[in-house]
């Protein structure tokens, strides 16, 4: 287990990427501490370096090298004087795979960087000899917590064995039990990459070996993980097994969705924005557009909605062919005794949320809304919640499900309401211009997921960060703003 680095009074910073600054922003209004700017915009970047970069709180310059072809291979330019000995949280954004490497390289260099002797003789030569010559001193920040709202590997969290078909609608089968072509599991694998020490301290020619201090204790926090939840989130093993963070050991507990590396932005809008908008719980009904996110989820609905029967807390049956997804138009449930029943109708006046993790086109949403109101004894609301929009990352794809929310006339979309947070920068940016567009009352919210992160930070930092955040307390619980 890394150590902590230093046990002083420190202060606690948040970086970002560019596209996450309003969750930035609200997540240090939240903690009641500093948000250091971090940006792809020179502008932003003062000339003086006397010191008016901390003072504009510029710390992070996300540059990139030119190239013809528009791929552009990072450059990043850190202000360490404002980072040396920091509580630092890291916020990583996954909308953008172009920009991963660079992410994860500021997450291994936080831990551990070079700082050059400041010398006019190697600054004359560009900074050449510093390593040959043993002129540098060897730095890192307090402690490091990453936070990775939205966790775009865990699509695939599992290893199948394939085989190859010759039908085009359905060219892979995993049915076949001595198939050779195997997943990579890129859940685990990426939970790897983020374990990895940084680079070593390279040796000196010159010099004896640098004063190397040790690591800062880590830790790592993931929201809503989609996994199939049999025990123990799957990566959960990678993480532990990599003993390089210093996360509070906590059993996932399924009712709250948290455990040692995660926490919940579904619990938090259930006892806080759906608890509320429901008067009386004999008339709430979740409707789970699949298997899975019943697995996930049912027993955080009993839990958060005290009351509520088993027979309205309902799932729906998705089968897929190739790439073509059915879904059943029965509505069942658990019993008591676990049995699955069917359920027939839902009353008039009814409150139905549809929930999930995620949604790559919001047509598992939208074919919920359809069954739900084939069964629906008279007029009842239907709205559906998503923690990750992701949209496939794509403009056409969010302009294809605004234009279906607002659907009118033969064409009225089965959603009433859609809600969601800001785990997924470039699709909720996309949603947020595309339902300003509209006229009446907004049918898409989003929420913040800042208050769930600094709950979380405030309540799992480390020993070498209890310093600086133990004296920051939020006045209640608090829900998704």
């Amino acid at each position: 287990m890394a150590q902590p680095a230093s046990s002083g009074p420190s202060e606690t910073v948040i970086l970002y990427p560019p596209q996450f600054e309003a969750l930035a922003k609200n997540l240090g209004q939240s903690l009641g501490t500093k948000m250091l700017l971090c940006t792809c915009n020179l502008a932003a970047c003062p000339a003086d370096q006397s010191g008016e970069a901390v003072a504009n709180n510029v710390a992070v310059f996300w540059d990139t090298f030119p190239s013809a072809s528009g791929e552009r291979d990072p450059n990043v330019k850190v202000l360490h004087t404002a980072l040396v000995g920091k509580h630092v949280v890291v916020l990583l954004s996954q909308d953008d795979t172009t920009n991963s490497f660079a992410q994860l390289s500021l997450v291994l260099w936080l831990q551990r960087f070079l700082v050059p002797t400041g010398d006019d003789k190697y600054a004359s030569g560009k900074w050449k000899d510093t390593v040959h010559d043993g002129a540098f001193s060897v730095a890192s920040v307090a402690s490091l917590s990453i936070v990775i709202p939205w966790y775009r590997f865990c699509q695939m969290e599992r290893t199948s064995r394939w085989t190859r078909t010759a039908d085009a609608a359905k060219p892979w089968d995993n049915k076949q039990s001595l198939g050779q072509w195997l997943d990579i599991p890129t859940a685990q694998v990426f939970a790897s990459l983020l374990s990895a020490d940084p680079p070593p301290v390279p040796l000196p020619s010159t010099a004896g070996a640098p004063s190397v201090p040790p690591l800062p204790p880590k830790q790592l926090l993931l929201i809503d993980i989609h996994d199939d939840l049999k025990g123990v989130p799957v990566i959960e093993s990678t993480l532990a097994g990599s003993g390089k963070w210093a996360n509070p050991t906590k059993p996932y507990d399924l009712p709250t969705g948290t455990g040692t590396y995660f926490a919940s932005a579904f619990h938090s809008f259930l006892n806080t924005s759906f608890a509320k908008s429901v008067s009386d719980v004999s008339s709430a009904f979740v409707v789970f557009p699949d298997v899975g996110a019943f697995r996930r989820f049912e027993k955080m609905v009993l839990a958060s909605l005290p009351g509520i029967a088993p027979d309205h807390v309902l799932f729906i049956e998705k089968s897929r062919t190739g790439t073509q997804i059915s879904q059943s138009d029965n509505l069942y449930y658990h019993d008591a005794s676990g049995t699955k029943c069917q359920r027939e109708t839902l009353p008039a006046s009814a409150s139905v949320l549809i929930p999930d993790d995620f949604t790559n086109s919001g047509s598992t949403l939208f074919g919920a809304g359809t069954i739900v109101r084939k069964h629906a004894a008279g007029s009842l609301t239907v709205a559906a919640f998503v923690t990750h929009f992701v949209a496939k990352y794509e403009r056409a794809v969010v302009d294809k499900f605004v234009a279906k929310l607002y659907s009118e006339g033969d064409t009225k979309s089965d959603l009433d309401a859609f809600y969601t947070c800001d785990t997924v920068a470039c699709s909720v940016a996309w949603l947020q211009e595309e339902v300003a567009k509209r006229t009446g009352p907004p049918r898409a919210t989003v929420f913040s997921i800042a208050p769930v992160l600094a709950s979380w930070l405030m309540g799992h930092h480390t020993a070498a960060a209890a310093d600086s955040i133990s004296g920051i307390q939020l006045a209640s619980p608090r829900g998704i703003q």
